[in-house]
């Protein structure tokens, strides 16, 4: 869909809409329906510029989707598959601290709190994270391969690890950045 139909209406109702706030004059006989013309024209091209920046989005957000996929299917195929155990590889934990949004508006004791230390009604939550690291040598030199975060805990990803007997990592040889952790999570 294209955008310029969609600035045109926006700024013709935008100009009509202007030209009937000031017009005084008597050759246009019902001034309101020309004013609510010019608004409803004003929508409709706000409309179509939204709805063009929308479908832009979803466009681009497919196109990142997909680009991943096909690299993950193409190091399945052609990459170097490497089995990843808890004797060659580390399982290693991160935290940070992650502010808690209220959705809903604040009570009236917690505004004046809120007068009385800002820090009051803030609340913080440690969020957990676990990786694998694992080093691999290529060309005489030696890489660092970390998986994808998850939220599971350590204890769970090593009996994960452990009950698979290892878990599979797919490397490019030709670019051994690029790479891929086969974790179900």
């Amino acid at each position: 869909m294209n955008k310029l139909p969609g600035y045109s209406l926006t700024g013709v109702g935008l100009l009509a809409l202007f030209f009937i706030t000031n017009y005084e004059g008597k050759a246009i006989p019902i001034k309101e329906l020309w004013f609510v013309l010019s608004i409803f024209t004003i929508i409709v091209g706000a409309y179509i510029l939204a709805k063009c920046k929308l479908l832009q989005l979803y466009n681009q957000r497919d196109a990142g989707n997909t680009s991943r996929s096909a690299e993950i299917d193409y190091l399945k195929r052609t990459g170097s598959k490497v089995r990843v155990t808890l004797d060659n590889a580390e399982v290693m934990t991160r935290s940070y601290q992650q502010e808690i949004i209220m959705e809903s508006l604040p009570s009236r004791i917690e505004m004046l709190d809120a007068l009385y230390d800002g820090n009051r009604n803030y609340k913080t939550e440690e969020i957990q994270q676990t990786y694998i690291v694992y080093y691999k040598q290529y060309y005489g030199k030696t890489y660092k391969f970390v998986s994808q975060a998850s939220t599971q805990n350590a204890d769970v990803l090593k009996g994960y690890i452990d009950c698979q007997k290892g878990i599979d990592l797919y490397i490019d040889l030709q670019n051994p950045k690029s790479y891929y952790f086969d974790l179900p999570f």
